[in-house]
């Protein structure tokens, strides 16, 4: 058993049922409930999600874990509170729930099953990523989020910045436990490593370059890939002979504004909308560095623009945690990381590199050398660019980088979240767990 594992060995005897309650289950939420599942010995875990569809995501459904689905047939976002109340706490008692985890206070969905579980009398768990940069509650509604955080039980959240921000809303920082975000790395390491055996296939098969640099998540505004573009073009404009390309997959409501801007620079693009067919050719040609927009992949898809790029980034403006940075660092890839994201603090680590290429690398304001790779300011192109000048000039910086990554995110695996989560689900029941939260914190560390 490794160390981690023993922090929740002695759990209250009478806690025999959690219920762990998700708007909707994705890949992410059912590896980390199947970690639990799997270290819960006799106690029962209870997968339970608001209701099977979403307007945000269309994720397919393949998984040992089966969520129960309180509101079926209608996108969460369109469920009435009323119904959302009634169904989880008709469900709630009929488990007989202990503990129940809740995705958040908001928007009314989750609101109502917080409220559910209150009335059962419930001990309740806040499972957040929210922090002091996501915040957006003014006035009354600041008033409001406060009581509703000091409402709960004990809360787990992603890492230093979300632990900050929920003591300021007034929950005292010994009910708060981190390793909320977490993803199934063992899944990314082996399909990576096994598509990088076959790279001259899966180049064809998708129509990807031999070189290149790779966004993944939505269009929107907060996701900042306007800048991210503008960056790619000032890094084309100062090495003009440069062969990497800039990979976007995704999609949303920025596309056409994304596709006008690329044009506007004159940068070449590449509709991959349809790429991933096997075509039997060898070798795909391109006229010259551009973007190359894949639209929407499914989690199986991933890996294959995780394994073949040379390294990822993510330029959002705000951004609670950002889980693909996760899955880059457990592919084994450098990472450039806005430092406004929730994930920046905690998985991008302080390095000692030579002085000669940290002045180097930090000679534009805004731009920061970590041991797996760069933090930048989402607001300025340019130290972005610098990134990916400093980044596509030293390949083996990238690697000392990947393999950084990979060590690094090891302490953000689904079994440390489990850990976690049965800390989180002891502190609710009133359980001093300080020595415990400290073992595991050592073992992270220790692994990190």
């Amino acid at each position: 058993m490794r160390r981690e594992d023993f922090a929740w060995r002695t759990l209250i005897p009478s806690m025999k049922s959690l219920g762990v309650i998700w708007a909707q289950y994705g890949p992410y939420h059912m590896a980390r409930v199947a970690a639990m599942q799997r270290l819960a010995g006799s106690l029962q875990i209870h997968a339970l999600e608001l209701g099977d569809q979403t307007l945000l995501y269309d994720w397919k459904r393949s998984s040992n874990v089966k969520p129960r689905t309180l509101c079926p047939g209608s996108p969460v976002e369109k469920l009435s509170f009323r119904r959302v109340f009634h169904q989880t706490r008709r469900v709630l008692s009929e488990l007989e729930i202990d503990v129940c985890f809740l995705p958040s206070y908001a928007p009314r969905q989750s609101l109502a099953a917080f409220m559910a579980a209150k009335s059962l009398g419930l001990r309740t768990v806040l499972m957040n990523e929210s922090h002091a940069g996501t915040s957006q509650a003014r006035g009354a509604a600041a008033w409001v989020k406060r009581r509703l955080v000091r409402s709960f039980d004990a809360a787990l959240v992603g890492g230093k910045p979300q632990m900050r921000y929920l003591v300021a809303l007034g929950l005292p920082e010994e009910k708060i436990c981190t390793g909320y975000d977490a993803v199934d790395n063992d899944y990314f390491a082996q399909r990576t490593g096994e598509i990088r055996e076959r790279k001259a296939e899966f180049l064809c098969q998708y129509e990807l370059p031999e070189s290149f640099f790779l966004s993944l998540g939505r269009f929107i505004p907060k996701k900042n890939l306007a800048m991210l573009i503008r960056a790619y073009h000032l890094f084309l404009r100062s090495i003009p002979d440069s062969q990497f390309h800039l990979v976007m997959v995704g999609s949303g409501e920025e596309f056409n504004r994304l596709t006008v801007l690329c044009q506007d620079l004159g940068l070449p693009i590449y509709d991959k909308s349809s790429a991933g067919v096997p075509t039997g050719k060898t070798k795909i040609q391109f006229p010259s560095p551009g973007v190359h927009f894949y639209g929407f992949r499914q989690i199986e898809e991933n890996p294959v623009f995780y394994a073949l790029a040379d390294a990822f980034v993510l330029p959002s403006l705000r951004e609670e945690w950002g889980l693909v940075v996760n899955e880059a660092m457990a592919s084994g890839l450098p990472v450039m990381v806005s430092e406004t994201a929730g994930c920046c603090e905690d998985l991008l680590r302080p390095c000692s590199f030579s002085v000669e290429l940290t002045a180097r690398a930090e000679e534009v304001a805004g731009l920061h050398l970590r041991q797996n790779g760069f933090a930048f300011d989402p607001n300025s192109s340019e130290s972005l660019a610098q990134a990916f000048r400093t980044m596509a000039a030293e390949p083996k910086l990238r690697e000392t980088m990947g393999q950084a990554s990979r060590r690094i995110v090891e302490a953000y695996c689904c079994a440390s979240f489990a850990s976690n989560a049965m800390l989180a689900a002891r502190t609710a029941v009133g359980e001093d767990i300080s020595t415990a939260k400290l073992e595991l914190t050592e073992a992270r560390e220790l692994r990190s």
